[in-house]
């Protein structure tokens, strides 16, 4: 029996490519019951923009989502209070669930830098035990560190076998300097090379606002974006008909991106930005290669036609999303995890 069965959870996390129903789902599946909010609850690119860049205009109205909706739930207690980034969540919030649910473990993951997310770093203090994904963030506020993880749909797919469609591809948001790197690759691929590019960006008039006040998007055509996200099944798909993915963090974190530990699952290759990959316990540079962002990018054609290496099995479980909940949650390990 695990651990999570009968506990109630509270979750709280970012609608962020299906991520969120990956977590709840690994949550159900081990026996926990579920209450999920986001941790943003706006649907708009410009409240979106707003609750990023100045929280401060709308952080009353989304307490007052934030406490109409538990009180919707009409739960007297919840066993744990988990909550990915928390966005819109703030410092009085958090003091009021802890009067409403004194004795639930309070618990914070984060997936991005504090250095992109200033405003949330108050909200450390309130919690009982604080993650990150980020080993800066993790030594500067004295957080555990744990890297994120790979959700089952890519574990599966490596089972697959699947013809090559793409020597290399890119699918994610196009901020920072992504789109400039992207097309630097491009310029430099080998001969004959193929790939496949999904740039993502929430609305047509972010595409104007990057154009005329970003030079990383100098030079850019509204064509090579696209304003709708693909699915987590889509994504999937794109990765098993890929020999190698790209990787594009942002220049502000050092922590691992969702996309890294991805290609660990599906058993596929890595072409990376992010040069503290190499002190991971899976770093093999066969599988992966590090690229430096501020200069010419070159991928020499030997490192799509060489052969994947796997890790051990204990280094790809442990990357594992059961793994990811177990370390999270403090949870003994399931044998059928």
């Amino acid at each position: 029996m695990s651990q999570l069965t009968g506990k109630r959870v509270l979750l709280i996390a970012p609608n962020f490519f299906g991520y969120e129903f990956e977590i709840s789902a690994e949550l159900k599946r081990r026996g926990a019951s579920l209450d999920i909010l986001p941790d943003r609850p706006f649907t708009s690119p410009f409240l979106k923009a707003v609750t990023r860049f100045r929280r401060d205009l709308i952080i009353g109205l989304a307490d007052h989502y934030f406490l109409n909706a538990i009180e919707k739930f009409s739960r007297t207690q919840y066993d744990y209070i988990l909550i990915v980034q928390g966005e819109a969540i703030s410092t009085n919030l958090l003091t009021k669930l802890r009067g409403s649910f004194p004795s639930a473990t309070f618990i914070l993951y984060m997936w991005d830098s504090f250095d992109n997310k200033k405003a949330l770093i108050p909200n450390i203090k309130h919690f009982d035990k604080c993650m990150t994904f980020d080993p800066r963030d993790a030594s500067r506020y004295g957080l555990k560190f744990r890297p994120l993880f790979f959700s089952p749909g890519f574990q599966t797919g490596a089972s697959r076998a699947v013809a090559s469609t793409y020597d290399i591809s890119f699918v994610g948001t196009a901020h920072s300097d992504r789109y400039k790197i992207v097309s630097q690759i491009s310029a430099g691929m080998p001969s004959l090379t193929r790939y496949y590019w999904y740039l993502f960006l929430q609305a047509h008039w972010v595409f104007w606002l990057r154009k005329f006040g970003d030079s990383n998007f100098k030079g850019a055509k509204k064509n090579e974006f696209n304003f709708n996200s693909l699915t987590k099944s889509e994504v999937q798909n794109v990765f098993l008909q890929s020999t190698s993915i790209l990787d594009i963090e942002h220049p502000l974190q050092t922590g691992l991106t969702m996309r890294t530990f991805e290609t660990i699952g599906a058993n596929k290759k890595l072409v990376t930005t992010n040069k503290n990959v190499r002190d991971y316990d899976f770093f093999n540079e066969k599988n992966i290669l590090v690229i430096d962002r501020s200069r010419t990018i070159q991928i020499p054609k030997s490192f799509f036609d060489t052969p994947y290496t796997p890790p051990s099995k204990e280094v790809y479980a442990n990357y594992s999303i059961a793994n990811w909940l177990d370390d999270v949650l403090e949870l003994k390990p399931l044998e059928s995890s």
